[in-house]
């Protein structure tokens, strides 16, 4: 006999779920114990996930489902061991899942430890499934293939508002993907349902999806680089909006002023190029040449005056003068939507 083993990551959300549905229909499954790590590490997790894969089911296999199993893992040397035979001791007959789901911002960096878990998973004749979310341009195609496989029609331009809305057109590193396509389904279910047989217009998506747009803190210091304030206060408001903390804003921006008024000082000097990138970019070259570029649109008491509101920001933050999103308002208004580029 053989087992049936999958291990599937990535940072779809919605794709990890409907590729787990796939295989508990390929595999018979006619039931389905799912083990969440409550902690990290959990052995005791990876102890019932073993024991729920060794479990024969009346009429159909018993698929055992643990999620996370990096997390029950964690640091642990025993508790990573423990997975790893997990996998390469299952029992001949049993039916076990390893789902994964990344953060965004991680998905090209992946734990040695997801590395070793894939080999072990091969090698016990099981298979590996990496289900990324749509990175930026791509959502789009993904709704219009979507509503194809699903049965639902939908004008080109309205799948290309609706992508908008979501946040297909952001390109910002930091902001979560894996949950896109999960409220991409569910709008298209709606608007199919406002339709009805036909297509769904760029008019129905106006008027029932809502702006979902994740925020992202280098949006905001990316608007900054670019001297565009309105963009910086449209990113600020939707960052303050989504829970993003004050005081992680405020650093990322001091971190940013910090970096120009130092590109701006080295240009100035006539500093080589691979100085100013190892100075001020961390060895990346691009990063250095935008920040110069950026640091030249404005004045070096311009960025003075920036980074000392933000030192003064934060003092009336931590000693309770202020809060958080008043502060970084003020900030804002009295350094970047009152001042013009010259």
């Amino acid at each position: 006999m053989t087992v049936s083993l999958i291990l599937l990551h990535g940072d779809d959300g919605f794709g990890l779920d409907a590729a787990l549905g796939e295989f508990a229909q390929e595999v018979d499954a006619t039931d389905r114990a799912e083990i969440i790590p409550d902690r990290t590490p959990d052995e005791g997790a990876i102890d019932r996930a073993r024991l729920e894969a060794g479990t024969v089911g009346m009429f159909g296999s018993h698929l055992a489902v643990l999620r996370q199993p990096l997390k029950a893992a964690g640091r642990s040397t025993a508790a990573a061991d423990r997975l790893l035979a997990l996998v390469s001791e299952l029992p001949d007959g049993s039916a076990l899942a390893l789902v994964e789901e990344r953060p965004s911002r991680d998905i090209t960096k992946p734990p040695a430890l997801l590395k070793r878990l894939a080999e072990a998973v091969k090698a016990r004749g099981g298979r590996i499934e990496e289900h990324g979310a749509p990175r930026r341009g791509e959502l789009r195609g993904w709704i219009t293939s979507h509503a194809a496989r699903t049965g639902v029609k939908i004008e080109v331009r309205a799948a290309h508002i609706l992508a908008e809305r979501i946040g297909g057109a952001i390109w910002e590193t930091d902001i979560e993907r894996g949950e896109m396509t999960r409220i991409a389904d569910s709008e298209l279910r709606k608007l199919a349902t406002h339709a009805g047989e036909r297509p769904i217009s760029a008019e129905d998506v106006e008027a029932l999806t809502a702006d979902t747009r994740p925020a992202s803190v280098f949006a905001i210091t990316n608007a900054i680089d670019r001297r565009e304030p309105g963009a910086a206060a449209e990113a600020l408001r939707r960052a303050l909006a989504e829970g993003q903390p004050g005081l992680r804003i405020l650093a990322s921006l001091a971190g940013r002023v910090s970096d120009l008024i130092v590109a701006r000082d080295l240009a100035a000097r006539k500093t080589p190029p691979h100085e100013i990138t190892r100075r001020v970019a961390r060895g990346n070259a691009r990063m250095a040449e935008r920040l110069v570029d950026a640091a030249r649109r404005y004045r070096g008491e311009e960025l003075e005056a920036m980074l000392i509101g933000l030192f003064e920001a934060d003092m009336a933050i931590k000693t309770n003068v202020m809060a958080e999103e008043p502060a970084l308002v003020a900030w804002l208004g009295e350094h970047v939507l009152a001042t013009r580029s010259s």
